[in-house]
């Protein structure tokens, strides 16, 4: 029930994400702007997304109809909550050949920016030139975006590059940080990391394996823990080229055949990056097969981390006891990671639920070929995108939890300039806290409602700095109902959050909209 439907899961993330996008900005834009917050519609494409997170929907374990309903009603989401989305930040610049960047997470983060046609270069507020890479005819400048806020890029006929590069070859990626080394099947043989000098792989990653799935009773619902001693041999040459290299992202193009099944990766490195992503496209065309992608690397430990909403859980690498054992396919939401002390590997991944991490490898479930009760549940065409992320240093220093978000939710784009042409609505002085949520009240007050987590496993402080004129403070409950007054100290919010506690603040202004 983590993996069959992949088109459904697909979809309840795209959603979640893209009304999370939508509600962000629309709260901006009513508090800049004074535009008007649709309540009802966004209640309205919730209450879709929420309707299909009923068992049999999004599990996967439905009748065929069900399931084009369900993408149906995705796809209407995704495009409205779009469309919402662009409007609002729309409304928030005026126009001009300028282009201003929206980040709504909250930290600062670095993105690969393609500019209009015809724009050579960009210039940040300050007048620093960006370097700048064409990419298949789009030219790419590489931006930093502020927490919760915007920069505007002005257009420039100068155009610079760094002298770093990512180096591509037939068989390789690198940057300052990663050489990455493949093998003629598309796998890699070695990940260097040149900072710690260690070799981080145990054995071949992005390794694909394949197993018959004919589980005892339950097609759609199960994987049989005997699934490993069902190989399916896919020993199939890739054919692999370089796409495309340069100062900012380097490129290779990976075509194999999966048994029946056809395979297209674009893996990529961007340059000042540890993350390296597999785009990837399956046309999948099997019956009662499951595929895993491994990746198995030089970290010691007996638990992995796992996510789900607001923290992480561990779980066991092991299979010691029975009740290790019974764990050999978990749930995990955007990231799995295997820690040491000081260093850990991360696989990140933008719409898949099921995974498993066994003996130093963590191993991604990506598709099932269930015939019952939809014969031909997952047939055709897949689209997704899975990361591998590395660090040095402690796991709350290691900006996993961070990449993650970031390889779900892309910056929005606008042409034209805002009147501050660089600035954050929200700014958490703490990066073990994520604001995941901001809205406007369900009451219609005009108030705002944050949600923020800590996500790091640890009781810590922060601060939460708003450019808006805030002037009272108050802690809810999850239904928005007061709890206790906070205390708004020079302009900020102080809050103390315990390991992966919730807290949702509303914050009152001197006007509503």
């Amino acid at each position: 029930t983590y993996t069959t439907q992949a088109k459904t899961k697909k979809g309840n993330r795209k959603s979640e994400f893209a009304l999370r996008e939508a509600e962000f900005w629309l709260t901006a834009a009513n508090k800049l702007s004074s535009t008007k917050y649709p309540y009802h519609e966004l209640e309205r494409l919730w209450k879709l997304v929420l309707f299909n997170q009923f068992h049999d929907v999004l599990p996967g374990t439905s009748i065929a109809r069900v399931h084009q309903e369900a993408e149906r009603d995705y796809a209407e989401v995704v495009t409205q909550a779009g469309d919402m989305a662009a409007k609002a930040v729309n409304e928030l610049v005026k126009e001009s050949t300028h282009v201003t960047v929206f980040n709504s997470l909250s930290w600062a983060r670095d993105e690969l920016i393609p500019l209009p046609v015809g724009m050579k270069g960009v210039r940040t507020p300050t007048g620093e030139v960006l370097p700048v890479q064409e990419v298949d005819g789009q030219v790419y400048a590489k931006a930093t975006i502020p927490p919760c806020g915007w920069v505007t890029l002005r257009p420039t006929e100068e155009v610079v590059s760094s002298d770093q590069r990512v180096l591509v070859e037939k068989y390789k990626l690198e940057n300052e940080y990663l050489r990455v080394l493949f093998n003629n099947k598309g796998q890699i043989t070695s990940i260097y990391d040149k900072e710690a000098e260690l070799e981080l792989t145990s054995g071949l990653c992005n390794d694909f394996r394949m197993y018959k799935d004919v589980t005892t009773a339950y097609d759609a619902w199960d994987i049989d823990s005997m699934y490993e001693r069902l190989p399916v041999a896919i020993d199939t040459e890739a054919s692999i080229e370089v796409m495309y290299d340069g100062c900012l992202i380097g490129g290779l193009r990976i075509e194999r055949m999966l048994n029946k099944s056809r395979l297209i990766q674009e893996v990529t490195l961007r340059r000042s990056s540890r993350r390296v992503d597999f785009k990837t496209t399956i046309d999948w065309q099997e019956d009662h097969k499951l595929l895993k992608v491994n990746f198995p690397v030089n970290i010691t430990t007996d638990e992995a981390l796992h996510e789900i909403q607001f923290g992480y859980v561990k779980r066991p690498t092991h299979k010691s006891r029975q009740y290790d054992a019974d764990r050999y396919e978990v749930c995990s939401h955007k990231w799995t990671a295997l820690t040491e002390t000081t260093r850990g590997c991360a696989v990140l991944n933008d719409c898949k639920y099921g995974v498993n991490a066994a003996d130093g490898s963590i191993n991604l479930t990506l598709l099932k070929a269930p015939l019952v009760p939809d014969m031909h549940a997952d047939r055709g065409l897949q689209e997704f995108t899975y990361s591998f992320y590395a660090w040095n240093g402690s796991f709350a220093e290691s900006g996993v939890i961070q990449a993650a978000y970031e390889l779900n939710l892309p910056v929005l784009i606008s042409g034209g300039e805002m009147t501050v042409p660089e600035g954050s609505l929200f700014i958490v002085d703490n990066n073990g806290i994520i604001l995941d949520t901001v809205k406007l009240a369900e009451d219609q007050s005009g108030d705002v409602i944050l949600r923020l987590y800590e996500s790091v496993r640890t009781t810590t402080s922060c601060r939460i700095v708003t450019s808006l004129p805030v002037i009272e403070a108050v802690e809810t409950d999850m239904l928005e109902q007061p709890l206790n007054k906070i205390e708004i100290v020079d302009g900020t919010v102080p809050l103390v959050l315990k390991p992966f506690e919730i807290k949702t603040v509303r914050l009152k202004f001197q006007y509503k909209n």
